[in-house]
């Protein structure tokens, strides 16, 4: 249930904006949009957040990327040396880096072929925590080894440690494509 709201909490961040719709280049200096009204609600982790640089969603695409080729390897440097990956199926994946990264890609070379879409990507950054997080919503099209072809859609929700280095990442998905984004 924590892990639920942490991620519900983090995809409620998109409302959060900056002055003009610039980029934060320094996130210390936005100041946390908190809700007036929390309705009674106290959040397990926080309401404080801004927006944050691009860097680090940058870095996920990257590994969104790397994902799509077959090929984690290339993402490695992104990671610290002990990761969790909390998989939309419930299992947890957690140890040092290498080793959850190697059954990652055990899982990703079950698939012959790999096709991702972006839908929603963004950046914040816990003011009374000091972390950095990004959301990204988006789907796979999987093509397993005997031909089958399944879309899943997906909201990934990826925490960047104290040397920007990923060490945590939820993951919720949906079979079945997503809806399409508003035109307008």
């Amino acid at each position: 249930m924590k892990r639920i709201f942490l991620f519900f909490a983090v995809c409620a961040f998109i409302a959060c904006n900056n002055e003009k719709g610039t980029e934060a280049t320094d996130s210390a200096a936005a100041i946390a949009q908190v809700p007036a009204n929390t309705y009674g609600f106290t959040p397990g982790y926080s309401f404080s957040f801004v927006m944050d640089s691009a860097k680090n969603t940058e870095t996920v695409l990257s590994l969104w990327r790397d994902w799509e080729n077959g090929d984690l390897s290339k993402s490695r440097s992104h990671f610290a040396d002990s990761l969790t990956m909390i998989s939309a199926d419930g299992s947890i994946q957690s140890g040092l880096s290498d080793s959850v990264l190697a059954g990652a890609q055990g899982y990703r070379s079950s698939f012959s072929k790999m096709a991702v879409t972006i839908d929603a990507i963004f950046g914040v950054r816990s003011t009374d925590k000091n972390e950095d997080w990004v959301a990204v919503w988006g789907s796979e099209i999987q093509t397993a080894m005997d031909g089958k072809v399944d879309t899943v859609s997906l909201q990934e929700t990826w925490r960047f440690n104290k040397a920007g280095k990923i060490d945590l990442m939820f993951q919720t998905s949906r079979k079945g494509g997503g809806p399409p984004p508003p035109t307008n």
